[in-house]
């Protein structure tokens, strides 16, 4: 298991700022950076990218997402990058870039 923990990109730091209410804002930057993935290894900027734009600013929801990450990392891609239209998943955003400022 690794000790290091997540570096969380500039865009996820802005992506709390707006998107968290000021009281959780602490709370959910240090559940990204202490998000591990099953290897115990910490999560890329993807994966942390993915997680937090799933959660749609909310903690509780964020949590979900983190403890997902230990489980199956796929789950939380398609949280984050992928939408249902009728039977089918449709990639809607690709959280390899940086999440736009207004996401």
């Amino acid at each position: 298991m690794s000790d290091i923990p997540a570096v969380i990109p500039d865009d996820v730091l802005q992506f709390i700022a707006r998107r968290f209410s000021a009281h959780e804002q602490a709370e959910a930057l240090g559940l990204l950076q202490s998000a591990m993935l099953h290897d115990g290894t910490a999560p890329g900027p993807r994966l942390l990218r993915c997680a937090a734009v799933a959660s749609g600013g909310s903690i509780d929801r964020l949590r979900m997402e983190v403890e997902t990450l230990q489980r199956d990392y796929r789950d939380v891609i398609v949280e984050g990058e992928y939408a249902s239209a009728g039977t089918q998943l449709v990639r809607i955003r690709d959280l390899n870039d940086p999440i736009p400022d207004e996401g």
